[in-house]
């Protein structure tokens, strides 16, 4: 695919620096494309059926232990996207959370906590992930301000 002639290159990738006096600690979020290798480890819960008058089946979306496992499957699908996106950061490694494992995905708040990183730091982080992914509103409206006023600045010289 092109746009205006150019060649797309490839995901959305956002560098995050957080100083330090050893030196600066550079991470990479980059926007996460697919997510087939999620939905192969973690399917999406299924509401339960309930029996209606009439012997109509229909599904119960307030069944509480349906909304419990739709609350986990929305904070795994989380976590899963922070590490995903997070894969772009050379020589990251982690030693408690496993790709494979939807139990230790949460792990890396506390990893990044046990290595020194602040808890604003780490909402830093998972803030980016977020923007790299799904651009905020906020960054929307700036894209479109700059955009609109390229033409606009441009109608203005002689």
């Amino acid at each position: 695919m092109k746009l205006k002639g150019q060649k797309l290159q490839g995901p959305a990738i956002e560098v995050i620096v957080l100083p330090r006096q050893c030196g600066n600690l550079v991470f990479k979020a980059q926007a996460v494309i697919e997510d087939k290798d999620f939905d192969a480890i973690c399917p999406r819960p299924q509401p339960p059926k309930k029996l209606l008058p009439g012997g109509v089946t229909q599904s119960n979306v307030e069944d509480p232990k349906y909304k419990e496992e739709l609350q986990v499957f929305a904070t795994r699908r989380t976590h899963w996207m922070v590490l995903k996106s997070l894969q772009a950061t050379e020589d990251l490694e982690w030693e408690t959370v496993k790709m494979d494992d939807p139990g230790t995905w949460s792990n890396f708040v506390q990893e990044f906590m046990e290595s020194g990183l602040t808890a604003i730091e780490v909402n830093r982080i998972v803030e980016t992930v977020m923007t790299v992914n799904g651009l905020n509103s906020r960054k929307i409206e700036e894209a479109t301000k700059a955009f609109l006023a390229g033409p606009a600045a441009m109608s203005d010289t002689p």
